[in-house]
């Protein structure tokens, strides 16, 4: 028997192994009773199941990975990326396919699309899309085609061309002859060629649409330094075509100029390019990888490569945006003493989310030229035919305040981990270039960054009604 005054431990040390125990007495508040919700382990839990209960709880944990299914890392980076861009997701996840009789591949391209949207936004785990590989394999036999036994590697800005190409068709637009791909993706070049042998023949001005920018890297002996000067440069070529006054083969110069601004840019850095065989070397032809280091931040702005009308109309937003980061900066400084803490002082107003967001409906939109960068494909390797790709996608905005820093994710294939922006640029990983064999950006995705006008401002115009105080706002579209 014990007591209330006994040493348990003392007594526990004096007993021998395997000594039976007897405990008597009586619960006073029936402390000893069933649980009243049956107890269920995580391993005995679904994906769907953990997933659901982990949002819940509100436990920040990575997204979905893709598992690799021979060669497809290619594949897996882009549809990452994609899957970033929340309207075409959205429109996807809307598709009905037609009827069986009349359904075809790009049909069930799309559907299988649709299936691996929603696999990655309803688990935690991996998924494996064996159909939709075999759908992308049936469309594009390129991506079915083997080398020693085993999927050959594949280029990922052709996948995404691809799968663009193919949306293009069966997701329809806000009108019958449009398409919801070129109103996410599509933007407007304008060019003019112009003949550099002959004075008297007549510049030709043609207009056409495209979905992926170039971002060219110079040459060896005059290299590009930012993605700026790159695209820029991409917008400028010379070609050689038959003239009808020269009679002949003559030199031309088309210069090109963004006509309209897309919701999403994609702008593909010109890594690759062919190298000729060298029968004394004994090599063949084949597809090599610029190494060369090309700078770019987590913002792109456009407006340097656009035409005379959309710079006009982008200086009215620009102004607009200017404004309300000064009077941000303005309104933080109130905000603090001199030692740099919030002043008792100081009374910050604070709007309800409800009231931010009903203060923003029906003002207009202005573009500013500013893309923010949410999207990244990057390839480690010497040539397109090899190496592997990785997918990365911002996952937060820093705030200055819980987080210093841009939090991103990075999917390499079924490993997904998060990362900061300073690690994507930093010495280890540069994904701007410079070294050969880590990670480099390949394909970045951005997202266009608007402002809201005051009431009563007309576009091309900077005038604003001036009894207005209403809510200043920067925002980035499709959010």
């Amino acid at each position: 028997m014990l007591k209330d005054t006994d040493d348990l431990m003392a007594k526990v040390a004096k007993m021998k192994p395997g000594q039976k125990v007897t405990l008597m007495g009586t619960p006073e508040g029936k402390e000893l009773k069933a649980p009243e919700e049956k107890v269920v382990f995580e391993e005995d839990l679904s994906p769907e199941e953990k997933a659901r209960i982990l949002k819940e709880k509100k436990v920040e944990i990575p997204p979905a990975g893709i598992k690799n299914l021979g060669n497809t890392c290619y594949m897996n980076a882009t549809l990452q990326c994609l899957n970033r861009v929340g309207d075409l997701r959205e429109a996807v996840n809307q598709y009905q396919p037609p009827a069986t009789e009349v359904r075809d591949i790009d049909s069930v391209l799309t559907a299988q699309l649709r299936t691996v949207n929603t696999q990655l936004t309803s688990t935690t785990d991996s998924i494996v899309p064996m159909q939709f590989v075999m759908a992308l394999r049936q469309r594009f036999p390129r991506f079915a085609e083997m080398q020693n036994g085993a999927p050959m590697q594949q280029d990922a800005d052709e996948c995404l061309r691809g799968l663009l190409t193919t949306l293009s068709g069966t997701l329809k637009g806000s009108s019958e002859s449009s398409n919801r791909i070129d109103e996410l993706f599509g933007y407007k070049l304008k060019s003019t060629l112009r003949c550099l042998e002959c004075d008297e023949e007549a510049p030709q001005e043609t207009e056409e649409l495209s979905r992926v920018m170039l971002c060219h890297l110079g040459t060896q002996t005059d290299p590009v330094s930012h993605i700026t000067q790159g695209v820029q440069l991409s917008l400028k070529e010379h070609i050689e075509k038959q003239s009808p006054v020269l009679g002949r083969n003559a030199q031309y110069e088309k210069t090109s100029s963004v006509a309209s601004l897309p919701p999403f840019l994609v702008v593909q850095f010109a890594r690759f390019g062919y190298k000729g065989a060298n029968e004394w070397a004994g090599t063949s032809a084949s597809k090599v990888k610029l190494t060369r280091k090309c700078a770019f931040t987590h913002t792109f702005d456009i407006f340097d490569c656009t035409s005379d009308d959309v710079k006009k109309r982008l200086s009215v937003g620009r102004v607009k945006k200017k404004e309300q980061e000064d009077k941000e900066l303005e309104r933080q400084k109130a905000a603090l003493d001199k030692k740099g803490n919030v002043s008792k002082d100081q009374d910050v107003e604070m709007k309800p989310a409800e009231d931010a967001e009903m203060s923003s409906v029906g003002l207009e939109e202005l573009d500013t030229g500013h893309y923010q960068l949410i999207g990244i494909v990057s390839h480690k390797g010497r040539t397109a035919d090899g190496g592997h790709y990785v997918g990365w996608t911002l996952h937060k905005k820093a705030d200055g305040k819980d987080l210093k820093d841009d939090k991103w994710v990075l999917f390499d294939d079924d490993e997904v981990t998060f990362v900061n922006w300073k690690d994507m640029t930093g010495l280890s990983t540069d994904l701007c270039g410079g070294k050969a064999d880590t990670q480099i950006a390949y394909i970045n995705i951005y997202q266009r960054i608007t402002v809201l006008a005051d009431p009563g401002q007309a576009l091309g115009s900077t005038e604003k009604d001036s009894g207005y105080a209403g809510k200043e706002d920067v925002k980035m579209e499709g959010q």
